[in-house]
């Protein structure tokens, strides 16, 4: 994994109030082209819901306001453009993301959430980038880490409603069969909240993507260390619509376009990812 963007952004980025925040593409285009699809919540303005506390992916510039960026963020301007439309990014919480698609706040998420089967069930997904959960915890005990079983019976903290906290949950029966206790898990609203948990000693170890977990050790350096080698990076992140949805292929389409003309590799680099991580087919 590529060393990430360095930002002055801190581990406790402030919870969202689950407010809209609009965000123009800077263009005038108002009915979007023969691309665009035709289902859109408002014309001419394609809706994303996002939670910006999950750098580098989606976070407030300045740490608390203003605009929205990452590679999430600059990915929905892309979509934007290349629809000719305008964007508007719906904040919400992270556990408000799918309700908030059902609900028709938004047409799509592009947020950091996995194409796990729960979610399938629910929701249309296309792949954006390849990712999978991995383990941080203090230096000396980072170094002791080397597969899932090392977590059980361990204080493990995770965002709430999360795929990795579903990951660790899901470990019960594995940890017993190994003749060892399950994994004791703490969740929690905020990522930043995760960092602290293991900083104040609540917790031993916190679980989060790989894309994530790497900018929080660069923003905790000498205190946090991953320990590449519990997990396997073995899920995608997805950009998510409504089930069964016309904008399903409209987007798998659109996400395809702005792989092949360079933009989403160019925006991976603009944040320090490793623009092979791009997953779209």
């Amino acid at each position: 994994m590529a060393k990430f963007f360095k930002l002055a952004a801190a581990a406790s980025i402030s919870l969202l109030a689950l407010s809209g925040c609009s965000t123009s593409t800077g263009g005038d285009a108002a009915t979007g082209n023969s691309n665009t699809p035709a289902d859109l919540v408002k014309a001419g303005q394609v809706t994303l819901c996002i939670d910006p506390e999950y750098p580098p992916l989606e976070y407030y510039a300045d740490g608390s306001g203003g605009d929205i960026v990452g590679f999430d963020a600059d990915a929905g301007r892309a979509l934007a453009d290349h629809w000719g439309v305008k964007v508007k990014f719906e904040v919400t919480s992270f556990d408000g993301l799918m309700p908030g698609l059902q609900t028709g706040r938004c047409d799509i998420i592009l947020g950091g959430l996995y194409t796990s089967p729960a979610r399938l069930e629910v929701a249309d997904a296309a792949p954006i980038m390849n990712a999978g959960p991995a383990a941080l915890a203090a230096p000396a005990l980072a170094s002791k880490l080397t597969s899932k079983l090392d977590l059980c019976g361990r204080k493990v903290a995770a965002q709430a409603a999360s795929s990795n906290a579903a990951t660790v949950q899901a470990m019960g029966e594995e940890c017993k069969a190994a003749g060892k206790g399950a994994p004791i898990v703490s969740e929690y609203p905020k990522t930043s909240d995760t960092v602290l948990a293991v900083l104040n000693g609540k917790a031993d170890v916190l679980v989060e993507t790989n894309v994530a977990a790497a900018y929080m050790v660069t923003q905790n350096k000498g205190k946090l260390e991953m320990a590449s080698q519990v997990f396997d990076p073995d899920t995608t992140f997805g950009v998510f619509t409504k089930k069964d949805s016309s904008m399903t292929p409209a987007i798998a389409a659109a996400f395809k376009a702005l792989k092949e003309d360079g933009s989403l590799a160019e925006i991976a680099k603009k944040y320090d990812l490793d623009p092979t991580i791009v997953d779209v087919k």
